[in-house]
């Protein structure tokens, strides 16, 4: 019987929402304390909208260091740049621990399959959740928004992952939380796709109908190396 993932060889791994958490709000509300004992007081709400909107910047690369990001984040706040805020990446970082099924499924899948990172991200910052976790063995290689200048689902991003790679089109496999970036944005460049619904929010839009989803990288594992699952329980 023909499978779905016959013939992959690559699996291209997303790393916000399918390997750590995504960002919770108690970061906004712990940014906006640490801004109030070393600047002035920005309610959490504020600090939001703008992190927010300096950090897709600075996913794409419009920055060198964090030292010039948070520089326009804090003038965007009507705030002098003070070296003490850089800290707000460690609080950023922490704010995103790893998925409990996320290290289990990368030591198990890099036995069989080339993984490379696929992230819209700060590169320094994705290095550092790959190093604090362990997990720089099991890949490959990388690609970050912010060294190649182009987020997903740019059809720019999936051609430089194939170069990346070293596969062809047919033998890569993306797995991401993102019904668009991910999903819809690995099938339009012409590469198999499955989508990580750790929730179940993604049912009733008609583009969901149309892709492979799975609840957790547990689940995903089971599909992919079925035989080899017995590692992961527990």
């Amino acid at each position: 019987m023909t499978s779905y993932f016959d013939g992959i060889s690559v699996l291209a791994m997303d790393l916000v929402g399918t390997l750590i958490f995504k960002p919770t709000p108690h970061f906004y509300m712990a940014a906006s304390d640490f801004l109030a004992k070393h600047a002035s007081r920005v309610t959490p709400d504020s600090f939001r909208r703008t992190f927010r909107t300096r950090y897709w910047e600075h996913s794409i690369g419009n920055y060198e260091t964090d030292r010039e990001f948070y520089t326009a984040v804090l003038a965007d706040l009507s705030l002098a740049y003070d070296p003490a805020v850089e800290a707000l990446t460690d609080i950023y970082l922490d704010s995103s621990p790893a998925f409990t099924d996320a290290t289990s499924f990368l030591e198990l899948m890099c036995q069989s399959h080339k993984l490379v990172l696929a992230s819209n991200y700060v590169s320094p910052w994705a290095r550092r959740i790959l190093e604090s976790n362990g997990w720089h063995p099991y890949f490959h290689g990388a690609l970050v928004s912010s060294d190649c200048g182009f987020r997903k689902p740019a059809r720019r991003f999936f051609r430089e992952l194939l170069k990346i790679s070293g596969a062809s089109h047919s033998e890569v496999l993306m797995i991401g939380d993102s019904l668009v970036n991910d999903a819809y944005g690995a099938t339009a460049a012409g590469f198999r796709s499955v989508l990580l619904d750790r929730d179940g929010v993604s049912g009733g839009n008609e583009l969901f109908e149309r892709v492979l989803s799975f609840s957790s990288l547990h689940e995903l594992a089971s599909a992919l190396s079925p035989e080899r699952i017995a590692p992961l329980r527990g």
